[in-house]
Parts: C-alpha cells; structure tokens; sequence
C-alpha cells in the first residue's frame, strides 16, 4: 500500500507539472489542472482557466486521489505481471520497455479519442 501511494504521489507531481505546462502554454495556466474536478462539480470546472479557491484545491485533491489508485494499481500489477523479459534486462532497459508500452498505450487512446470526436466539437478545441 505504502509502495502503491508513493508511486501515485510521484506520478502525481510528475503529471500535475505537465499540466501546468500545456495550460501555459494554451494561455490558461491551471485550465488543465482544474479541469480534473469536474469529477466532483461537473462542468464548471472546465471554464476555471486561472487559481480558484473552490475549484483548484478539489482538482488538486482529486489528482493526488486518483494517481494513488493508479500507482496502487501500478505495484499490484507489478508484483504479479512478470512477463519474462525481465530477467535479461537490466533495470533502465525494463524501464525503457515500460515507458514504451505507456507511450504507444496513450497514443493509441488519443487518437480513438481524435477520431470519434465530431468535427464541430473538434473545432470548438483551443487551438483549432
């Protein structure tokens, strides 16, 4: 449990910096970050493009919540799953291995996701 909310915490940083980052960089800064809570307010949470008192403290929360279930997720998973090639990599190799597997994973599900959002809507995007 201890492993599995380490691993949540770090993957929470780690993604909450990327967040952060990609709203800079649209003109939104916690846009992103913010966005996350629409799982406890709904869509309100979408329009909040700057630090908000209510909204960002609950995203922030939410975040950590869910990349601990994620990271618990990870390391039970991890514990588990040994699909052999381990024994004859080194530790940065398997890492390598992995971060190519989770690459190759979101990139498959970004673009099913591309490609079932109707034109209008991919239209209304920031960006487009």
């Amino acid at each position: 449990m201890r492993e599995g909310v380490r691993c949540g915490v770090v993957a929470a940083a780690a993604t909450a910096g990327v967040l952060l980052g990609f709203g800079i960089a649209r003109g939104a800064a916690m846009r992103p970050l913010n966005s996350v809570a629409h799982i406890l307010i709904g869509s309100r949470a979408y329009y909040m493009v700057g630090l908000d008192w209510f909204v960002t403290p609950l995203a922030l929360l939410t975040h950590v919540l869910v990349s601990c279930a994620a990271g618990f997720v990870f390391v039970v998973l991890a514990w588990r799953v040994r699909p052999g090639f381990e024994s004859g990599l080194s530790n940065v190799e398997i890492l390598v291995v992995y971060l190519v597997l989770t690459l190759a994973l979101a990139w498959a599900l970004a673009r099913d996701r591309d490609a079932t959002i109707h034109p209008r809507a991919r239209a209304m995007e920031p960006g487009n």
